[in-house]
């Protein structure tokens, strides 16, 4: 026995079988058991492949294990040793094989030279049968298959066992696991709890239904809540009320199931001679034990013959009350064959949008009168066939003239997060012909608003993106609806939105100081110059002593043009450090001000601008400032402007070399007060120079 070549019509693996070798990490022997009243039966396969092909050399070694007698359970499990199992001789086989096509199967699987499968005659070609690095799962998935359909087989391949005796007042434990005398091999052994049953009746298959059709039959099932009970099913057929037959030696099972989907119902579709014969039909399961279950309710009927003639709607008239005729043709010949129309309406033309508005239409008429239910009206005439199958005709399209645009939207509100993304949302419109909404977005109050939306939205919610770091705090929305007709709505309410604010504020600027007599250090500085800025903040570090930490000593809310502290919690000639933060209505900070530090009593500003002059070039219309620089550390030079009794304003940086300036944006009549600050690169204070020229 080399080689077998049999017909296979069908291949299923029952025990829960996957392919997927990312989940089988260790193999199991699972087991399964029957009980009945004078015997238990047991079954088992290995549920991988390489590891079953080791197994069936190795053999299987089945136990049971005594663990209760008459209600009581024992001290200790009684232990019997019920032997050693493995697939018969192929001599043995030889027997069976000619007579059982099963029995060739997993003979074929356990000692063939190679693995073929042939399918029926009215199968088809099967393409790619088995190559060489798929043969192993070959021969165990049609070996299980077979063994499946005969509990016969499964005990000659050594994977099944009945087990006569045992009692009634017992409870048992059955273990099945490598037998170890030929070798190891890691496979998680399988076990399972049985006692003698009196109760051997089987449930007959659920929801037993079919579907008569022209020449054909379509049986169908429940399949998923016996799966554990029954592997296969016969389909038995009877014919004018005779006796039923089998349609054939094969079962029908489920060749479906997949990791993460599970089939509920099983189908069967069968050919009729004729429609005008009445066929019968049953069905009964079969379980891995050999065993059948009994018979399904019985489903009877004759096949019917389809429609084959259409409607075809010829043509519509709509009239100015907005009423629609339409007119249809349909064979004459034909009539006797259906039962009626139907009219179908929709307002899309989309798959299983239509309903039926009028039904019952006689089969002699060719014409009706509808109205419009919508500005779009797609129709359709549906013909009833007598044995309850439908063919509609093409959709067409009547629309009466529309020229009224939708209502504004209303109560438009929104709010843009701190992530830049304006939220918008308003009351949806009712009209039914309504296409959807515009959204129009401007940045500059009193500017024409941009549309932003390519195409109509349906929702009535949307989210726009705003780019935060521009220098508009506020953007501006307005919306309007549409028609399919594209008439378009008064616009709505225009909606102002306040950015939030990612900008943080600009840097306060110290402009003096003072060093008391008394010890005390008064400061001077000039505000952020940001429009929102809401606070300012005054650090300070002691340089000498153990504390060196930053402390806020003082915060004004009161925004000003320049501001002078006092501070007076200071010590004799001891020195401090300071700097200056500006804070804005979204809690931003502004960059830290330059440091300062000054000792109490002991320093001085520095005076490194000298011989500071200007005067009003009238020629060139411009003011000229000119000093000299003392020292080689200036870093850059910062000038205010004061126009008058305006407020200082900053009028540019220049480098730390520059030693003059030319103001061109000056008017006759006004008087100028500039202030020139020299910052030093070591953070030493200098003295802000002072000068006002009249032009």
């Amino acid at each position: 026995m080399k080689k077998y070549v049999f017909l296979l019509f069908f291949c299923s693996l029952l025990w829960g079988q996957q392919k997927n070798s990312d989940k089988t990490i260790i193999p199991h022997i699972r087991l399964k058991v029957d009980s009945k009243k004078d015997h238990i039966s047991l079954r088992w396969a290995v549920d991988e492949p390489i590891a079953w092909q080791k197994a069936n050399k190795m053999g299987f070694s089945l136990k049971r294990f005594t663990l209760s007698r008459d209600g009581k359970v024992l001290e200790k499990a009684e232990e019997k040793d019920l032997g050693i199992f493995k697939p018969a001789s192929e001599n043995e086989w030889k027997k069976l094989v000619q007579e059982n096509d099963n029995a060739a199967i997993v003979a074929q699987s356990l000692f063939g030279d190679s693995f073929e499968v042939e399918m029926g005659e009215k199968q088809g070609k099967l393409e790619g049968v088995v190559s060489k690095s798929q043969e192993v799962e070959q021969r165990f998935a049609y070996a299980l298959m077979a063994a499946d359909l005969d509990f016969k087989v499964a005990k000659l391949a050594g994977w099944a066992y009945t087990d006569t005796s045992v009692k009634p007042n017992e409870r048992y434990l059955y273990t099945v696991s490598i037998n170890t005398s030929e070798g190891s091999l890691l496979v998680q052994k399988g076990d399972a709890l049985a006692a003698v049953s009196a109760n051997t009746e089987l449930p007959k298959p659920l929801d037993f239904i079919g579907i008569f059709k022209d020449k054909t039959v379509t049986l169908s099932w429940e399949y998923l809540q016996l799966r554990d009970i029954y592997t296969a099913y016969f389909v038995e057929k009877a014919q004018n009320g005779g006796s039923f037959k089998p349609l054939g030696n094969l079962p029908v099972m489920n060749m479906n199931d997949n990791e993460g989907r599970q089939v509920q119902g099983m189908t069967f579709v069968d050919s009729l001679a004729q429609n005008t014969t009445e066929f019968s039909y049953r069905i009964r399961g079969k379980t891995i034990f050999g065993e059948y279950g009994p018979y399904s309710d019985i489903v009877s009927g004759a096949g019917k013959k389809s429609l084959e003639a259409t409607p075809r709607i010829s043509n519509f008239i709509i009239d100015e009350d907005e009423t629609i005729k339409l007119e249809w043709d349909f064979p004459k010949e034909d009539e006797k064959n259906i039962t009626s129309f139907e009219l179908l309406h929709s307002e899309t033309d989309m798959q299983n949008s239509y309903k039926v508005i009028k039904n019952k239409i006689p089969v002699s008429d060719r014409s009706l009168i509808t109205k419009s239910l919508a500005p779009s009206n797609y129709y359709k005439i549906q013909a009833i066939g007598k044995a309850g199958d439908k063919r509609e005709s093409f959709s067409v399209l009547a629309q009466p003239n529309d020229v009224t645009p939708p209502d504004t939207p209303l109560e438009f509100k929104g709010k843009i997060d701190t992530l830049g993304v304006a939220h918008l949302e308003w009351k949806a419109n009712t009209e039914k012909d309504l296409e959807g909404y515009h959204i129009f977005r401007g940045i500059q109050k009193g500017d024409e608003l941009v549309r932003v939306t390519p195409q109509a939205i349906t929702e009535n919610h949307f989210e726009d993106k705003v780019v935060l770091e521009n220098l508009n705090s506020k953007v501006y929305y307005y919306i309007t609806a549409t028609d399919r007709r594209k008439n378009q709505s008064r616009p709505s309410i225009i909606l102002e939105l306040e950015k939030p604010d990612k900008v943080k504020p600009q840097t306060p600027v110290f402009t003096e100081y003072k060093l008391e007599d008394d010890g005390k250090i008064t400061i001077n500085w000039m505000r952020s110059h940001s429009y929102d800025v809401a606070a300012h903040q005054l650090f300070r570090q002691a340089k000498e002593g153990a504390d060196k930490s930053w402390k806020m000593i003082y915060e004004t809310k009161d925004i000003q043009p320049a501001y002078t502290y006092t501070d007076k919690d200071v010590e004799a000639d001891k020195s401090y450090t300071y700097y200056l933060l500006a804070i804005d209505k979204s809690k931003l900070k502004s960059d830290k001000s330059q440091e300062m530090t000054l000792r109490s009593n002991r320093i001085e500003a520095l005076s490194i601008l000298t011989n500071l002059s200007g005067a009003a070039n009238r020629n060139k219309k411009q003011i000229e400032l000119n000093w000299k620089i003392s020292s080689k550390d200036v870093g850059e030079i910062i000038v205010y402007r004061q126009k008058g009794t305006e407020k200082p304003t900053l009028w540019g940086t220049l480098s730390g070399a520059q030693n003059f300036l030319e103001d061109q944006s000056v008017q006759t009549g006004n008087s100028y007060t500039y202030l020139i600050k020299p910052m030093l690169k070591n953070n030493q204070l200098a003295k802000t120079e002072k000068i006002t020229i009249e032009y």
